[in-house]
């Protein structure tokens, strides 16, 4: 028979079952990281996308993008809720910002961190064989289609994995898109 003096666990025993809880809560909170990064780093992309459509439904109002600006496009619904903060449109990284010109505009996203601008400079702009995007500026680096290289851009769309992570090596990249 047991004394109630023998019952129960010893200290030992106790620091390893915290260890192991411990360890395991440590990866838990890694592999949730890991999820809200991917998370992000594909609202991105998909928020990028959706500014293009909707500053193309706004073109087909108005036949330009003269009348295309954060202000409008809020004003008159065309950003998603989750995109706007107050007067200003947001991304998961920072802020957005939008600049027409007659027949182009361009949108920039700020705050960007190296993977998710390197996602963001290897999309794929070609559809059935024709591309709106005039040129992506990432940083201080410009890049067009060798069709049009009016901006005397020293290298030509498609960006290369091997440019994209040369020209994406800060933690705080901006991105320029130029479309028509």
């Amino acid at each position: 028979m047991k004394r109630r003096a023998d019952s129960g666990y010893t200290f030992v025993e106790v620091l390893g079952v915290l260890g192991i809880i411990g360890m395991v809560a440590a990866s838990s909170g890694m592999l949730v990281g890991s999820i809200m990064d991917r998370y992000r780093k594909n609202r991105v992309q998909d928020d990028i996308l959706t500014l293009q459509k909707v500053v193309s439904q706004r073109y087909v109002a108005d036949g330009n993008y003269l009348k295309v600006s954060e202000q409008t496009l809020i004003d008159e619904n065309l950003i998603p809720r989750y995109m706007t903060n107050g007067e200003n449109i947001v991304q998961p990284y920072g802020n957005v910002v939008l600049s027409s010109a007659g027949m182009t505009y361009k949108i920039r996203f700020d705050g960007l961190p190296m993977a998710v601008c390197v996602a963001l400079g290897l999309m794929n702009w070609v559809y059935t064989d024709s591309s709106d995007l005039v040129s992506i500026k990432i940083n201080d680096k410009t890049y067009e289609w060798p069709i049009n290289k009016r901006h005397n851009a020293t290298d030509a769309l498609p960006l290369n994995t091997t440019q994209a992570a040369a020209i994406c090596k800060r933690e705080n990249n901006e991105i320029t898109w130029e479309f028509q």
